[in-house]
């Protein structure tokens, strides 16, 4: 008997901005409106009349509630508690007329807070992209006192891999790993002829990334290389911009390093370039790793909690190195620079590697876990 077609709403704050997060919420509503036929439904809270970043299906509905949140200030402050409330008031009414069988908190947002007020009949599931590594060492506060009580009314938790399970204790948590947004990944090139001498990163201009971090390491390699550059791939504030760009003056790194806008055809990118560096202070299971793999460049990153090490089998399908060391993360690169073969053995086993979070087995995965439980 045919399992009967659900419809499933999506919240999130906003679908304009290139991110990971978008990027899977594009994902697996594509697959589940195209493939499963289920009715998806995307609601964001600031849109702001904005095209999506990545392309979504005619058959997704997306709807915005012109909230408009200051992201610069808290959710209870006086900035935005008035829109709080009226976050909750219109949807509510939205839900009402959507009737949901399922409703995906997809990120960190306001609703978090309120859902179990929203009288739906719907399973409500959350999504927890980000470790809570870091956050379990706290003190707890009200407030996260009280988010960690309302999290218990949720139905479900899913999280991005076996490790961040051990940090809640209540509900039913579920773990399911990124897809890769492929079905099927042609095999990469991974003859070092075809590659650049290039290195690249990506992600948001922010604090976390630690791009500045990076521009020091490089700027330690290449007192002994005069053949590799770096090219970081991302966007940010004009301040976070600004700050990079200084670093790159100071560091009289012009000639080797480029940041460059965020681009839609990053994993075609990839294919051209020699390795993948990142030095995140934290990664619950970033998707560039994966993309990386999938594209047959080779990997250094710290060890940060807590997702390269739930992806990178070390020295196998790619370099962890020990979180914050800079002087074993120089020398892993100059090993790598010069030593083609190496390069060229971590970028066949990262392939090899990457083929469990096809997207066909990843969503298989939400149908078993989630979905059939409807």
């Amino acid at each position: 008997m045919e399992k009967q077609k659900l419809n499933i709403v999506i919240l999130t704050d906003q679908l304009h901005k290139i991110g990971g997060i978008n990027s899977l919420i594009n994902i697996k509503a594509n697959y589940w409106s195209t493939v499963k036929k289920h009715k998806v439904d995307i609601v964001t809270t600031e849109q702001e009349g904005k095209a999506t970043f990545y392309p979504f299906t005619e058959q997704i509905s997306l709807y915005d509630l012109g909230i408009l949140y200051d992201r610069n200030s808290s959710y209870f402050g006086k900035n935005n508690i008035v829109k709080v409330f009226k976050n909750y008031r219109r949807l509510k009414k939205l839900l009402k007329n959507l009737n949901p069988d399922l409703v995906i908190i997809a990120n960190h947002i306001p609703v978090t807070f309120f859902f179990p007020f929203l009288n739906s009949k719907a399973k409500f599931l959350k999504e927890y992209h980000f470790t809570q590594f870091y956050r379990s060492k706290v003190k707890l506060t009200p407030l996260i006192r009280f988010e960690k009580l309302i999290e218990k009314k949720l139905d479900f938790k899913v999280v991005l891999n076996e490790e961040e399970k051990g940090f809640y204790n209540s509900g039913r948590i579920v773990h399911i790993p990124n897809p890769i947004p492929h079905s099927f990944i042609e095999k990469p090139s991974f003859s070092i002829e075809t590659r650049e001498k290039t290195a690249i990163a990506a992600g948001r201009f922010s604090p976390v990334k630690r791009f500045d971090l990076l521009l020091e390491i490089w700027n330690e390699f290449k007192k002994s290389d005069n053949e590799w550059n770096l090219e970081i791939y991302g966007d940010g504030t004009d301040i976070d911009v600004a700050e990079l760009n200084s670093l790159i003056t100071k560091y009289h790194l012009k000639d080797s390093v480029r940041l460059i806008k965020p681009v839609d055809n990053l994993m075609e990118i990839m294919q051209k370039k020699g390795l993948y560096l990142m030095t995140s202070i934290q990664e619950c299971f970033p998707m560039v790793l994966l993309e990386s793999q999938s594209s047959g460049l080779p990997i250094i990153a710290f060890d940060c909690p807590t997702g390269p090490r739930n992806i990178i089998e070390k020295d196998k399908t790619g370099c962890l190195i020990e979180m914050d060391n800079k002087v074993m993360f120089i020398n892993k690169l100059l090993e790598l620079t010069h030593e083609d073969n190496k390069r060229e053995e971590l970028a066949r086993n990262g392939f090899e590697s990457v083929q469990k979070y096809l997207l066909d087995p990843v969503m298989k995965q939400w149908d078993q876990k989630i979905l059939n439980h409807l």
